[in-house]
């Protein structure tokens, strides 16, 4: 038996086995439950934590996820190799604030930005293509 073949069989008893289960009733599990011994204050618990673990395992999965986008993107994001003088860089930055009011900038402490801050507000504006590198180098 090839593997495809007994992944669809079984595919197909795990979903005939939860169709049963969909169909039956709560007083009928209740029974069923009763009938073969099982404490179901302990049922509940284990369902529920089993429940728990495969939703943190889904949340741990989306955040893999989204960290590796997000360090493909930052991997492949270009830096312009030269950069205007920091003064120049000041003022581009500044003239797209101003043309653009929807845009915000917050201040470290409320008060100024490091040339490191205005360095990479620089290169995020280019990566997102608001400022072309090699125009405004003058």
């Amino acid at each position: 038996m090839n593997s495809s073949k007994t992944r669809t069989e079984l595919a197909a008893l795990r979903n005939a086995a939860l169709d049963d289960l969909m169909a039956t009733t709560d007083e009928q599990l209740r029974q069923e439950a009763i009938d073969e011994g099982k404490d179901l204050d302990a049922v509940a618990l284990l369902v529920g934590a089993a429940m728990q673990e495969a939703a943190s395992a889904a949340l741990r999965h989306r955040m893999v996820l989204a960290k590796e986008r997000m360090q493909s993107r930052s991997s492949t994001r270009s830096v312009p190799a030269i950069r205007p003088p920091m003064e120049r860089i000041k003022q581009l930055v500044q003239d797209i604030f101003q043309a653009d009011q929807s845009l915000r900038l917050a201040f470290r402490e409320g008060k100024k930005q490091t040339d490191d801050d205005w360095l990479s507000l620089y290169d995020d504006l280019v990566a997102m293509g608001a400022i072309k590198p090699g125009e405004h180098d003058n």
